[in-house]
């Protein structure tokens, strides 16, 4: 390729030339990527798609194979454009493209734009999409440094991870005065689903909505612990749930219990096979024959 040649293309006043020059960047070596951060830096709406299209086209080449050579260089070339001598639009569309071809190994340089205002989203989105233990510890170490109003996203992240390491983190947050930080912690414990070394804090809320979503995260710590194998743990947040008014509520813990299959579980099913609820009476029912099912074999 004569990638002078191609550069200028991209930069054409002909929409032909120019879409021509992106379609054939995937053939481009990863040395062109700052000049095509500047060009989707340009003032020309076209010229900067032209660019942002290319590094696109890029991205798409080399994310077809894990091993290619140019695949490093490439990410590399992504990198230095979220810098901050690149324009805000080019930072962010380099991010995002970071979160198709970036591995671990790019964990640390990411992790430092958790702390900047314009690129934090997409930094934490791209940190997800490469999971594994170094991003935990970027998001760990980010939240102790984040204002209230990032921390709510943090903890989602930490929870889509189902990050184990982080149970503590979460249990602490859970604690915030801020409200929404105490929610996103509570979600985020819900997700992790491993029991923490004290008491699981209570959240004080006041909207209807937010009370039942605290409950469905508690749901989902029970199913955690219960796929654990601690089903004492289990049994207790559920039996809190048969108590609750809500019919979804009730349903889900019944559905939960039933799935542990013990003595214990059926003495709780029981009282629901008469409840006045027909929704929850049903579920019961219905949960109660699976157990039996399952004990007969059949």
């Amino acid at each position: 390729m004569d990638t002078q040649q191609f550069l200028r293309d991209l930069q054409s006043d002909n929409p032909d030339t120019r879409f021509a020059a992106w379609r054939q960047a995937g053939t481009a070596p990863a040395a062109v990527i700052p000049q095509l951060g500047k060009i989707a830096a340009s003032q020309d709406p076209g010229v900067a798609k032209a660019g942002r299209e290319a590094l696109a086209t890029i991205v798409h080449s080399v994310g077809k194979d894990p091993m290619t050579a140019n695949r490093a260089a490439a990410v590399k070339g992504l990198l230095d454009l979220t810098g901050s001598d690149n324009t805000p639009a080019v930072r962010v569309h380099a991010m995002r493209l970071l979160s198709n071809i970036a591995g671990e190994e790019s964990v640390p340089a990411i992790g430092k734009q958790l702390s900047n205002p314009e690129l934090r989203e997409e930094a934490a989105f791209t940190l997800e999409r490469i999971g594994g233990g170094a991003v935990v510890k970027a998001f760990m170490a980010a939240y102790r440094d984040s204002k209230d109003d990032f921390r709510p996203r943090i903890l989602a992240a930490l929870g889509h991870l189902r990050a184990a390491e982080a149970t503590e983190l979460v249990t602490e947050a859970m604690r915030s005065p801020n409200k929404d930080v105490a929610l996103a912690a509570a979600r985020a414990f819900g997700r992790t689903g491993r029991k923490p070394a004290g008491q699981i804090p209570a959240v004080a809320l006041t909207g209807t909505w937010d009370q039942i979503e605290y409950a469905d995260s508690q749901l989902r710590y029970a199913d955690g612990r219960a796929k654990d194998g601690d089903t004492a743990e289990a049994m207790r947040v559920y039996r809190t749930m048969l108590d609750r008014p809500e019919e979804h509520l009730q349903c889900a813990a019944i559905i939960g219990i039933a799935k542990l299959n013990t003595a214990e579980a059926a003495s709780a099913i029981m009282p629901k096979l008469k409840s006045s609820n027909s929704k929850v009476r049903i579920t019961a029912a219905t949960a109660w024959k699976g157990m039996a099912a399952a004990r007969s074999g059949t």
